[in-house]
């Protein structure tokens, strides 16, 4: 009799246990590629800056101490003791 009665019956999973796992694993798909999105554009904007260089026509190299427009960055081009101005800036 015990064993009729496990027969009858559905074992199976059912439809809301379905539909939750698959709302899941969507969202779950939903967040990676958001997460790769953002580290895409961080990469990118990270690459921006540590290949900024200072150069014309926006910018002029000149020694340190000059009374210019300062721009404050960090430029691959510019050796100890030089700093970078907006162009048009530098007063004598």
């Amino acid at each position: 009799m015990l064993h009729s009665n496990w027969l009858r019956k559905g074992q199976g999973l059912q439809i809301n246990t379905i539909i939750l796992i698959v709302l899941g694993l969507l969202v779950l798909a939903i967040l990676v590629v958001y997460v790769q999105t953002q580290v895409t554009k961080g990469s990118k904007g990270l690459k921006a800056v540590t290949e900024n260089t200072c150069t014309a026509p926006d910018y002029e190299k000149t020694s340190a101490g000059t009374n210019c427009e300062i721009v404050y960055a960090i430029f691959k081009d510019l050796k100890p003791g030089e700093i970078c101005c907006k162009a048009g800036t530098i007063k004598p």
